[in-house]
């Protein structure tokens, strides 16, 4: 990786090789020149966050920025990147570049950067490449689509790897269009390996389930997921701390699924 540091010592901008060209062509191999972007379509925006979709010649891509506006901020995520440890954006490349190093679909990680003042950070940003016709699997299914075997597979796969998401809801795992033969897995700065139990992203999934599938569709997906074809003692003692974690998780994702777009 490549790093930038024209602003000074505090401020850098690490760019895959690969894309090092491409961000100098457009102009966008500084921090600085990330915030001070505004083309594009923002999809989020709160007084610390956004996220915007840019077209850059050909291609598309996603930058997320981060700010602090009070010390509570800083304060609260001092071990968290915030001043200690690894930021939030500088996580989420790394793991989206060891799922795809993995053969799972991610966004391609291009870029991050961070800008820290006596050794806070006070900006921070991720681009990644944009999926294609990306859709939430939240929408989709929503709308009625209902063959999630493949996301089965998917899961099982990342936690052969012993990494747990801590974030698979279904709005942080996307689709292209409306094939549901591949799942790009979004937001992973809270992951890692062994960051947690499976049955915490298991519990994530089913929280909506209920309102959108029969209980022998959830089922079918843990056994596929289990690749078993019929549950073991252990494999019900996996369901019932799924079904406790999922539990006081329902009515909110519910809600945030018939919200998505």
């Amino acid at each position: 990786m490549i790093q930038n540091r024209r602003m000074a010592l505090n401020t850098k901008l690490i760019i895959a090789p690969e894309w090092q060209p491409f961000l100098m062509q457009h102009r966008l191999d500084t921090v600085a020149a990330v915030y001070a972007l505004d083309a594009g379509k923002v999809f989020t925006q709160t007084r610390t966050t956004e996220v915007r979709r840019v077209e850059l010649g050909n291609r598309a891509v996603f930058i997320k920025k981060y700010w602090v506006t009070k010390s509570s901020q800083i304060l609260s995520g001092v071990t968290r990147g915030a001043v200690l440890g690894i930021s939030k954006v500088r996580r989420e490349y790394e793991n989206l570049a060891r799922l795809r190093g993995w053969g799972l679909d991610a966004p391609t990680p291009i870029a991050y950067g961070e800008d820290r003042r006596a050794g806070c950070l006070m900006r921070s940003c991720l681009i990644s490449e944009a999926i294609p016709e990306a859709r939430g699997l939240d929408a989709l299914i929503r709308e009625g689509h209902r063959d999630v075997a493949k996301l089965a597979d998917c899961v099982r796969r990342l936690h052969d790897h012993h990494f747990i998401h801590c974030n698979l809801f279904w709005r942080n795992i996307l689709v292209s269009g409306n094939s549901l033969d591949r799942y790009y897995l979004i937001d992973a700065h809270k992951g890692g390996i062994c960051r947690g139990h499976r049955a915490d992203d298991l519990a994530t999934l089913d929280a909506p389930a209920p309102a959108f599938f029969r209980r022998t569709e959830r089922l079918r997906f843990f056994l596929r997921y289990l690749n078993h074809p019929g549950l073991t003692a252990a494999d019900k003692t996996l369901a019932r701390r799924v079904l406790k974690l999922a539990a006081p998780l329902r009515d909110k994702q519910l809600g945030r699924v018939r919200r998505s777009r």
